[in-house]
């Protein structure tokens, strides 16, 4: 329960990092590049940033894939409810390229954490176990 509730309010922070990359990303890299730059700059942002607490959330669990799942739901409960205002509040067009390409993104985030998390202790088990000393 308390993994859950770190990953509830690491997804509620998200926002906070969403508009930090969009003020660096709008300042820097909009001028330069254009428009689709800054929303790539932001997808590859919050994917790191879900990446990273889902893999911290899990490690240690070979199983994190499996019964992980309330920890990554909570994680991305924050960006669920961007998308949903993004739907009722924006038109068509905005919403299909840019909240659910959020949505996705942070899915895929937390997603590709869960699995790196999951394989590195799996890994690690499998050094455990080969360097125990046979008797």
């Amino acid at each position: 329960m308390q993994r859950v509730l770190i990953a509830f309010f690491l997804g509620l922070f998200s926002f906070f990092v969403l508009m930090v990359a969009f003020m660096f990303a709008g300042q820097t890299v909009g001028p330069v590049l254009g428009d689709i730059a800054v929303i790539i700059v932001i997808f590859i942002v919050m994917a790191a940033y879900f990446f990273i607490c889902q893999f911290f959330a899990s490690r240690g669990n070979p199983d994190a894939l499996r019964k992980d799942w309330p920890v990554m739901l909570a994680l991305d409960a924050g960006a669920t409810g961007v998308a949903f205002i993004t739907a009722l509040v924006e038109k068509r067009e905005v919403f299909l390229t840019q909240g659910l390409g959020f949505l996705l993104v942070c899915f895929a985030g937390t997603f590709a954490g869960a699995f790196v998390a999951s394989r590195e202790a799996r890994r690690r088990g499998r050094r455990d176990l080969n360097s125990r000393p046979r008797v």
